[in-house]
């Protein structure tokens, strides 16, 4: 549905998504939101790869539909996840571009990349290496013939220092931050954060409850409790306060219109000028014996 969309962050084409758990419990797990969409990506027709590293591929299928688990595809880095077995198959080193490049392999279908959890990645690898990743995979698959839709990764926020969350959080197109609700334990709270392409940035704050076969049933967007309204800040007034008038009195705008303009001359001061006097200086000129003076064309020496 179109709220379960909004809530999944599924809209234009994201770069990055990020679910973010903040103090996960049994009544608030960010895992029944993750598994709500992957059940809205599938019905996309997506190609679901995911990375699991928090729980076994069993649980993560446990409760989908069949249509749904057939589009799933698994790369388990929940067994032997340190290699100590030498059975990992995505060791605690592995988030590069190259690794998952060749996770995707060469699936021709729409891929959606999910990351169960990404918060085993960021324990595991550095952050800066993380972040490059996330900011360069999509055009590198492109580049590669792979259609890669877009990448979510679930956060377990209260597991990392404040700057890593907030890096992580400034690449990523979508942020849900998922919270139990103050008033209602059978609720939970959505705070969507998206970055459009046009630069426009929507906010949303929704309660929801994950119903059977992970659907998801949104109760409205409200307000969180001790949450206080947002009013329009009084606009200032640019004038108040100033050491000079700026408009002008009846009287004093008449003084004004008769004040004469600099250089501007009156009709008698005009003719007096333009009037010739007797003993107005003249000047004469006589041309030197050596001055070759054509009275046919007296700017010849002006070559015009």
């Amino acid at each position: 549905t179109k709220k379960t969309k909004r809530l999944c962050g599924i809209g234009e084409r994201e770069n990055f998504a990020l679910w973010r758990a903040c103090g996960d419990n049994v009544s608030c797990c960010g895992q029944s939101l993750l598994k709500c969409f992957l059940v809205a990506a599938a019905h996309e027709g997506d190609s679901i790869h995911i990375l699991n590293f928090d729980i076994p591929e069993d649980e993560l299928r446990a409760g989908l539909d069949p249509e749904v688990a057939a589009r799933l595809v698994f790369h388990d880095g929940f067994r032997d996840p340190l290699n100590w077995n030498r059975e990992a198959v995505l060791p605690a080193s592995f988030f590069t571009l190259q690794d998952l490049r060749m996770c995707i392999g060469a699936d021709a279908s729409p891929v959606t990349l999910v990351l169960d959890s990404l918060s085993w990645i960021l324990l595991h690898s550095p952050v800066t290496t993380v972040c490059h990743t996330f900011q360069h995979f999509q055009r590198h698959a492109k580049s590669t013939g792979l259609n890669v839709k877009r990448i979510i990764g679930l956060l377990h926020g209260d597991l990392h220092e404040p700057a890593i969350v907030a890096s992580v959080c400034c690449l990523a197109s979508t942020v849900v931050t998922v919270t139990p609700a103050p008033s209602d334990e059978a609720l939970a709270v959505a705070t969507v954060l998206q970055r459009r392409k046009s630069r426009k940035i929507l906010r949303a704050t929704e309660y929801f409850t994950v119903l059977e076969r992970f659907a998801l049933k949104s109760h409205g967007q409200h307000q969180l409790a001790g949450e206080m309204e947002e009013r329009p800040a009084a606009e200032a007034d640019p004038v108040a306060n100033l050491t000079f008038n700026l408009h002008l009195s009846e009287e004093e705008r008449r003084a004004k219109e008769k004040l004469p303009l600099p250089y501007h001359l009156s009709a008698e001061l005009k003719s007096a000028l333009l009037q010739s006097h007797a003993g107005v200086a003249k000047i004469y000129y006589e041309p030197d014996a050596a001055d070759d003076v054509d009275e046919e064309d007296p700017d010849d020496d002006l070559d015009v």
